[in-house]
């Protein structure tokens, strides 16, 4: 077979494998080729990336993430009650106004 036999006849195979390909293989073939999933896929999955997220993308198009969040919490021991009680860690960033009024209104409580 001549060299432009060859590439003619490897034209003709990417041409004709829609037509051969089975329905599945076409759905995700439309899924892939469809802009606003493309564009809505990758925003996903940048995000879970940019997250320290794992990312799977299935062939029906559907995406999983999975990740963990650390969390840390520090105790401080309050002598004068004679018991550990929860504080803050230096990370964590501040309350909003809201959760520290209602905080300061359960701690009125007590």
């Amino acid at each position: 077979m001549t060299y432009k036999n060859s590439i003619f006849s490897s034209l003709n195979v990417t041409k004709d494998a829609q037509a051969n390909a089975h329905d599945d293989e076409n759905a995700l073939a439309d899924l892939m080729a469809n802009p606003e999933y493309l564009r809505h896929s990758s925003s996903v999955i940048n995000d879970a990336l940019k997250d320290g997220f794992d990312v799977l993308q299935l062939p029906n198009g559907d995406i999983v993430t999975t990740g963990t969040k650390i969390i840390t919490h520090t105790y401080v021991w309050d002598a004068e009650k004679a018991k550990l009680q929860k504080s803050r860690a230096p990370s964590e960033k501040p309350r909003s106004r809201k959760a520290k009024s209602k905080v300061t209104e359960d701690e009125d409580a007590e």
